[in-house]
């Protein structure tokens, strides 16, 4: 950055003039440069969105696994959540397995009993799988 100001001074005090399109390339970086801090506060708001939809996940599994209850009415309590989150197909959606992974866990569910469960929500779904597996082994039981 110094040595492009020594320049543009170096320029101005010659008595050389800046074209209009210079000034419109600056513009456009500055633009760039806002667009890019924009685009980065949405993603992490996008991530704090996903946070959200992963604890709510955990949070209802955990109670569900706790009380234990009807596999339908489970899915549609996870429906339920998805569309409070804006998820639209929360089957397909792997943050959807991570928390029920980590509600599992916080149930204490143990390693045997979380193999049946990740057996019958995956139906063999590998990477459903891999992010039920995820969370489970992320959360603390409690």
């Amino acid at each position: 950055m110094p040595v492009i100001l020594a320049a543009v001074l170096a320029l101005v005090l010659a008595g050389c003039s800046f074209s209009e399109s210079s000034k419109s390339s600056s513009e456009s970086s500055a633009s760039s440069s806002a667009s890019s801090a924009s685009s980065s506060d949405s993603s992490a708001s996008s991530g704090a969105r996903r946070d959200s939809y992963v604890t709510d996940v955990s949070a209802y599994t955990e109670a569900y696994a706790k009380s234990g209850g009807e596999f339908e009415g489970f899915t549609r309590g996870l429906a339920s959540t998805a569309e409070k989150h804006g998820v639209n197909d929360w089957q397909s959606d792997p943050d959807t397995y991570t928390g029920i992974g980590a509600g599992l866990k916080q149930a204490g569910t143990s390693p045997a009993q979380f193999a049946v469960w990740k057996q019958n929500l995956t139906e063999g779904d590998a990477t459903k799988a891999t992010a039920m597996q995820k969370g489970y082994d992320a959360a603390k039981a409690k």
